[in-house]
């Protein structure tokens, strides 16, 4: 056939004529590519389960009812695409290797998924610290009103009411925190000793009630460990969500399985379910919130993934089909144990001169009474421009307090501005985007130091005294 006599010798084109349901002729190069061994599939679509010995088989098969457009079928890590054409002479099989058109094309498949990742993880991220922001601003505005109502002595029988709100506004600027886990925008690092023994025992005993009451065990090999970097509320989350997905995936009458070891400077969690497992691919994606693979929990696994990193520990997954999922979290050991002395009420230096600068009324007027209560001179601006005039006029202050994100000139201008109008003025960032501001930031050569909303009053105490908040979260300062 001509056809044979002008592709006979294509060292790229495999070419076979099906005759009666049997192959008659082939070309060399699809006697290479049918010699070569091995079953093959369909690459995609309902046939996939479906073998086939070999390419002579595959094409005999395939001949006897062929489709209009070409289809692809895969051997090991080769891919080919097969048309068939209908003859006089019977039906012609031409046969293309694709195996790099397909590696090409998965690979930018990969990366326009990583980009658009990116673009999700993005918009996550402005959309949890514009939340986190504002949430901290109204956290501050109650936790400062609550402060001041603690100072009256006509309201003594409800200081234990008062102390109890405190705690509960302290609580849940901490679960705001946790959207910039989750947008991974925190920059901060805890250094302070955890038992991280406890913290998995407590966590598992919480998860013990839910999981016995649909019938899954838990199965824990928790020995005394080393204290871990951290914090206990945010570890008693991590576990929490891990311990969450892996009731989700266990089937009923199955185990989770628990171990915890040390060794080489960290501590090592795993935390194994009972299901069928996972993919490779899907596994790589567990803490991705929008891959769909981490089912309800896909937001605390997400949020584990950010507090992980930012602790500088690691988290990963690995699964195979019917093997379940294990999750695997490494924590860097303490160095030493800190013991912090109890927080001492440190008394004021009154008489000092404080700029608020702010562009919010309620911000401002509370922190102005908290500071007055603490017997200082204070002065509010509203916007930057108006605190830098205040500057320009010659006035001078010992302390100030400064929002970031306000209209017309942000925080960080205006404490540029009043470095070149008076150096020697302190300055400290207050806001709500304290913990994603992190101690490399360039910006804050420009101030002291940076405080979190809400504010602990204990720490703007000892900064009325001392010039430098007390120790702990919520503060910190360049020197």
């Amino acid at each position: 056939m001509e056809l044979f006599t002008l592709w006979g010798e294509s060292r790229e084109t495999s070419l076979a004529l099906v005759r009666g349901g049997a192959l008659g002729q082939a070309n060399a190069c699809f006697r290479r590519l049918d010699d070569a061994g091995g079953p093959w599939r369909w690459l995609s679509g309902p046939h996939a389960r479906v073998r086939y010995a070999s390419l002579s088989a595959l094409v005999c098969t395939e001949a006897a009812s062929p489709g209009p457009t070409p289809s692809r079928f895969q051997r090991n890590e080769q891919v080919v695409e097969m048309r068939l054409e209908k003859v006089d002479a019977g039906t012609v099989a031409i046969v293309h290797d694709v195996t790099a058109d397909v590696r090409h094309q998965a690979k930018l498949q990969r990366e326009r998924e990583a980009l658009l990742h990116e673009e999700r993880m993005h918009a996550m991220g402005v959309l949890a610290s514009g939340v986190a922001h504002d949430l901290n601003h109204v956290l501050n505005v109650i936790s400062l009103r609550v402060a001041t109502l603690r100072a009256d002595q006509t309201l003594g029988g409800a200081r234990r009411t008062l102390d109890g709100l405190a705690r509960v506004v302290a609580d849940a600027a901490r679960i705001v925190a946790r959207l910039q886990d989750l947008a991974r925008k925190r920059r901060d690092r805890p250094d302070h000793p955890v038992d991280v023994t406890a913290v998995l025992n407590g966590a598992m005993e919480m998860a013990r009630t839910e999981a016995e009451l649909a019938g899954v065990g838990i199965d824990a090999d928790v020995p005394p460990l080393p204290l871990v970097r951290g914090s206990a509320a945010e570890l008693a989350h991590v576990f929490g969500s891990l311990l969450l997905h892996a009731r989700e995936e266990t089937p009923e009458a199955g185990v989770i399985r628990v171990q915890a070891r040390h060794g080489r400077g960290l501590v090592c969690v795993s935390i194994t379910d009972g299901g069928p497992g996972l993919r490779d691919e899907d596994a790589a994606r567990i803490f991705d919130p929008f891959s769909g693979v981490g089912g309800e929990a896909a937001l605390g696994l997400s949020v584990a993934w950010g507090v992980m990193n930012r602790l500088g520990g690691s988290i990963s997954a690995t699964s195979s089909p019917g093997q379940g999922t294990t999750l695997w979290l490494n924590f860097p050991v303490a160095l030493s144990l800190r013991r912090e002395p109890p927080r001492k009420i440190v008394p004021a230096q009154e008489g000092r001169r404080v700029l608020i600068v702010d562009d919010e009324q309620d911000n401002l007027e509370v922190l102005c009474q908290v500071l007055e209560m603490e017997g200082q001179q204070v002065q509010t601006a509203r916007s930057g421009p108006q605190a830098v005039a205040r500057f320009e006029r010659g006035e001078r202050f010992d302390l100030v307090l400064c929002d970031v994100g306000m209209p017309q000139m942000s925080g960080w201008s205006v404490a540029r501005e009043i470095r070149r109008l008076a150096p020697e003025t302190p300055v400290w960032m207050l806001t709500g985007w304290a913990n994603e501001i992190g101690d490399s930031d360039p910006r804050r050569q420009l101030v002291r130091g940076v405080l979190a909303k809400p504010l602990d009053l204990d720490r703007l105490r000892a900064l009325l005294s001392t010039g430098e908040p007390a120790a702990g979260e919520g503060a910190s300062a360049l020197h």
